[in-house]
């Protein structure tokens, strides 16, 4: 019997997912919001020491723990994969609290990556099972939006919640006594990831569609690997396109606020307000609209349309992303991220529907994995570290992280342009391909 789910479920599915999602950005994100106190009262550490706790720590052991995951997810129950891994990354954010010492928060944030290593392979698997192809791409669209969302609600609350902390005697929580103003924060936004994977326990495992295997076994590791080969010129001009792209954003959401709050003399409040409504409402709208317009573009028979979108958001996004962050104006700069946080979002849920367009439903979860190992691990270990050792060793100020993230903008979004534009003709082929993946 053909297992069905009505409309009402189906929207109830993608609000689970986008939910926890976004509470996995939060998670890996807040630290964002508070790297002037993290600094201070981990003994004075330098922008490349704190970058390496929002990058490197965090990215090391997802990366380790994705591709297992991926596959897992591709023969085992992926909401309860999913539930496991909501509630492991949740409680040890809370950890990260409760840390002291610069080495503690370095592990616990390597604990955060190993939890959130679960998500990405399991829930894209599950979306594509979900959903007939045609309405996959508005899916993955809505659930993609939340980087954005989680964007925008760490910096609503966290910008204002760490300055009214800072403003207040330390908190005493019993067992760790006298905490600082971060680590209550760090409690605060882990705790409500715990609800979260309550409520992913009791969705439905949807039944896996177009499987070409009878068996119920995973893939071949020399059969995965084959699949790569045979198709490694798409794989590769995707892949380094999305590396430069996933590098600029991380850049940017790293030091965003921090740059407002030293080179324009804001306060965390206002640019957290001012930024997280422009990524949160902005950034929901780029990431649906991009899925809309391949949705359309595919239907009038574009088959390449989940990357040529991408590409024609990158190319506006160029001229705009530079000029970003040497604006001398920080109106001029807030302006300019409404439309760069638009085309931002419309790439990370475009990747996915690529992904899932080229793979059978037994390398679904793989191929996911596969692209957040070659592209996440690179751009997330190192995206938050490079504007850091820039402005540190290069322009030795801590006021040049303007001139570091407008460069990078540069060197980033060209490379992607060209890398973008000559996958093309090897996605339209990859394509082709799909009806007999082992040839």
């Amino acid at each position: 019997m053909n297992q069905t789910f009505s409309n009402r479920y189906l929207i109830l599915v993608v609000f689970i997912f986008t939910l926890a999602s976004t509470f996995s950005i939060i998670d890996r994100q807040i630290l964002n919001v508070m790297i002037g106190p993290i600094k201070r009262d981990l003994g004075g550490i330098s922008d490349t020491q704190v970058s390496l706790i929002m990058g490197f720590a965090f990215a090391l052991f997802y990366t380790l723990m994705t591709y297992p995951a991926g596959r897992i997810a591709d023969r085992y129950n992926r909401i309860k994969l999913m539930t496991a891994g909501i509630a492991g990354w949740s409680f040890m954010t809370m950890m990260c609290g409760a840390a002291s010492q610069y080495w503690q928060l370095f592990l616990a944030r390597m604990g955060v990556g190993v939890g959130e290593a679960t998500l990405g392979p399991a829930a894209n698997s599950a979306l594509a099972d979900y959903f007939p192809p045609e309405r996959l791409p508005i899916a993955i669209g809505i659930v993609a939006s939340a980087p954005f969302i989680g964007q925008g609600l760490a910096n609503i609350a966290g910008g204002p919640l760490i300055d009214y902390l800072e403003s207040t005697p330390n908190f005493v929580v019993p067992v760790l006594g006298e905490i600082y103003s971060w680590q209550m924060v760090l409690m605060l936004v882990g705790a409500p990831g715990l609800l979260v994977a309550l409520a992913m326990w009791f969705l439905i495992e949807p039944d896996r569609k177009n499987k070409q295997l009878a068996e119920d076994t995973s893939v071949p590791m020399k059969d995965v690997w084959s699949f790569i080969k045979s198709r490694k010129h798409f794989f590769f001009f995707v892949f380094l396109g999305y590396l430069c792209l996933a590098t600029q954003g991380w850049s940017l959401f790293s030091w965003l606020v921090e740059y407002f709050v030293r080179n324009h003399e804001w306060s965390r409040t206002e640019i957290g307000l001012s930024y997280g409504s422009i990524a949160l409402v902005v950034g929901i709208i780029g990431s649906v609209a991009g899925g809309l317009f391949a949705s359309a573009m595919i239907k009038r028979g574009q088959v390449d349309a989940t990357l040529r979108v991408v590409l024609y958001s990158t190319v506006a996004l160029l001229p705009l992303a530079a000029f970003l962050t040497v604006a001398p104006n920080p109106y001029v700069a807030l302006a300019l991220l409404v439309p760069v946080t638009f085309c931002m979002a419309m790439p990370p849920g475009l990747i996915i529907a690529t992904l899932q367009t080229v793979s059978p439903n037994e390398l679904r979860g793989q191929m996911v994995a596969f692209y957040l190992i070659a592209v996440n691990f690179l751009s997330y270990s190192f995206a938050p570290s490079l504007p850091a050792v820039i402005s540190d060793f290069v322009f030795e100020s801590e006021l040049a992280l303007g001139q570091s993230i407008s460069l990078l903008a540069l060197i980033n979004y060209s490379v992607a342009i060209i890398c973008l534009g000559l996958s093309l003709k090897y996605f339209r082929r990859a394509i082709e391909q799909t009806q007999s993946w082992r040839n």
